[in-house]
């Protein structure tokens, strides 16, 4: 479905909420200055940061510098962030310069809790709820499959594993809220072309619900019999052409999916997941 932004983001500077990568959010903001004010430059912006190096921003965007607490300081004074704003733009940049994964999860998650007290997800909850629990795209696409008029008790149960019928109205009553679904008539919930797709700003985010997805591909070994599902592992010693035409070869084949389905006129006789990994087992060799 297209991509709509969110109601805010339509005019006016980009919302740190909607970022995850601190880098790419110095990106954008850099460019809207510039935008607004031909002459704005990263030599403007090391004055009204009170920063000697001119080059210092473009450094730090392209990676080839860190920013220290102090650097932080003066970014946000220069960028005019305010309080709140500004220790969420600590955070992104704590969470983007940590090396030890239990600590980005730590960071993360205060990340979360205060992109979801923000003007942002009171705007753009689909954004920011969808996207951290699976059990909204889940059951978004069920809808999809099963004609539900709100017997949640009975819709509970064609899950695998079942969601308590509590559980499901809430996420039913929230995705109605958000526009991604409706009732109809007579009585049936359907999904809607309202779709808001994640932004790139938010790639965390995504991966997070995607490495869920991955786990639950895991547990399908244990849970369906093989005349149910295909799991399968190849390990494969192939040159660099070759990794690279393997990789173009996985995305042909996810848009050919996705074309086969929205192609199928046949009543959906359930929900399946569909899981492709195709990742590096070693260093590549020098």
């Amino acid at each position: 479905m297209d991509a709509k932004p969110a109601p805010e983001e339509e005019s006016g500077p980009p919302n740190i909420y909607r970022y995850d990568d601190f880098r790419i959010f110095l990106k954008d903001v850099f460019q809207y200055r510039k935008d607004q004010d031909g002459e704005y430059s990263y030599r403007k912006f090391a004055k009204d940061a009170g920063i000697a190096n001119p080059g210092y921003l473009l450094d730090v965007i392209v990676g080839k510098r860190t920013l220290s607490e102090n650097a932080v300081k003066k970014t946000a004074v220069a960028f005019e962030l305010n309080e709140a704003e500004t220790e969420f733009f600590r955070l992104l940049v704590d969470f983007g310069q940590s090396k030890k994964d239990g600590k980005r999860q730590e960071i993360y998650q205060d990340i979360l809790y205060r992109r979801n007290r923000s003007r942002f997800a009171r705007l753009s909850p689909s954004l920011v709820k969808y996207y951290q629990d699976f059990h909204y795209p889940l059951v978004y696409s069920a809808l999809h499959a099963f004609d539900f008029r709100g017997d949640y008790e009975s819709f509970g149960g064609v899950f695998d594993p079942p969601i308590a019928p509590g559980a499901l109205k809430k996420y039913i009553r929230e995705l109605c809220e958000w526009e991604l679904v409706k009732q109809g008539p007579d009585g049936r919930y359907t999904v809607t072309e309202a779709f808001v797709e994640p932004p790139g700003t938010m790639g965390a985010l995504v991966r997070r619900l995607n490495r869920e997805w991955i786990l639950q591909a895991a547990e399908s070994l244990f849970r369906h019999s093989p005349e149910e599902r295909h799991v399968s592992t190849l390990l494969l010693s192939v040159s660099e052409e070759t990794r690279k035409l393997l990789r173009e070869q996985v995305e042909t084949f996810r848009r050919q999916v996705l074309d086969l389905v929205a192609k199928d006129k046949g009543t959906p006789s359930g929900l399946m997941q569909l899981s492709l990994q195709y990742f590096p087992k070693t260093k590549k060799r020098k």
